[in-house]
């Protein structure tokens, strides 16, 4: 459905549009549409013709790539952003999408969106920030491949996942295993048997809830680097609370410390 001056407010709280000109604004809430699709609903195709920019409102997408027998999760976007902004370089799409659940979606024009680029300075800014988030993204996704282990990669996206949802040490699976699995590069079959593997440091898996009570030694075997300010902060709310150690000191010789230790060299 077209948009009218009722969404102005929600199209500001996009980052990629939130600093754009009262009248270039005007013309983008002309031009756009948001769409609604239901679950798994394909978006596009990878090498077609792109159109439009997508940018996800509500809901979550899946990028993917599929070479004859072959198909790779490349990512899952959740969060209120654009993907595939590299779309407006040659107007191609250089990835599939798909709906994981229902969602909405705004649709821009990409001869807007280079419009936009020509006329609008801080647009244009911000497009570079976008892509700049997007880069980042992906060279830690690259390091994480050829840098951890399978198991290592499941240990440092619980942490983040449980990061995300307020460190509670319970969060909900975003998406399914299977999506999971591919997300980081393994078979089905050996996320399950490393899920299993992780239960001897306090990972539990109920369907699609989990819960953690050893955020350390996670960390140890994901090989996370343990700032020295974060350590001293664990510390503190320790002496505080009298609750266990976030991070264990390099002497700390605990019982999760040597199933840890057995993980990383089985």
């Amino acid at each position: 459905m077209a948009l009218n001056d009722t969404d102005a407010h929600r199209v500001r709280s996009i980052r990629l549009f939130r600093n754009v000109s009262d009248h270039h604004l005007t013309i983008l809430l002309n031009s756009s549409s948001v769409r609604h699709f239901p679950r798994r609903a394909l978006l596009f195709n990878e090498r077609d013709r792109a159109n439009s920019l997508y940018i996800l409102l509500d809901g979550a997408v899946e990028l993917f790539s599929e070479r004859h027998d072959r198909r790779s999760t490349i990512g899952v976007v959740r969060s209120l952003k654009p993907f595939v902004l590299t779309s407006i370089v040659h107007d191609l799409y250089r990835l599939s999408a798909r709906s994981l659940e229902r969602s909405e979606l705004l649709l821009v024009p990409l001869k807007l969106i280079h419009n936009l680029i020509d006329t609008d300075p801080a647009f244009a800014r911000a497009v570079t920030r976008e892509i700049a988030g997007d880069l980042l993204n992906i060279i830690e996704d690259f390091k994480n491949h050829r840098l951890r282990t399978t198991i290592e990669r499941l240990a440092e996206w619980i942490l983040r996942c449980d990061q995300d949802a307020g460190g509670t040490g319970r969060f909900v699976l975003p998406y399914g295993k299977r999506i999971l699995a591919s997300h980081l590069g393994m078979a089905p079959e050996n996320l399950s048997r490393n899920l299993a593997s992780l239960a001897a440091l306090g990972v539990a898996v109920r369907g699609r809830h989990v819960s953690l009570n050893d955020r350390a030694a996670l960390a140890e075997l994901a090989r996370l680097e343990v700032h020295p300010e974060a350590h001293e902060a664990a510390r503190a709310a320790t002496e505080e609370t009298g609750s266990r150690r976030n991070f264990p000191d390099a002497g700390d010789e605990s019982p999760s410390r040597a199933r840890t230790a057995r993980l990383l060299t089985s």
